[in-house]
């Protein structure tokens, strides 16, 4: 029981430093996947835009001839 007690601080500071380095690598994994979506969202919104102008294009021709 002595020997137990002489270890605990030890195994007390280990937990907590598991439980540490468990939610910082929560949270570093939660920035990266709010850094892919917006990634996702950047080429979604790049290739809207490109439709878009593509449109507008074969507006303007459309005008130009007439």
């Amino acid at each position: 029981m002595e020997n137990l007690q002489t270890f605990l601080p030890q195994i007390a500071m280990l937990l907590w430093l598991v439980l540490f380095v468990f939610v910082i690598f929560r949270i570093i994994r939660w920035i990266n996947k709010i850094i892919k979506n917006n990634d996702l969202y950047k080429d979604d919104m790049l290739n809207v835009l490109e439709e878009i102008r593509e449109e507008l294009k074969e507006l303007n021709k459309n005008n130009l001839v007439k």
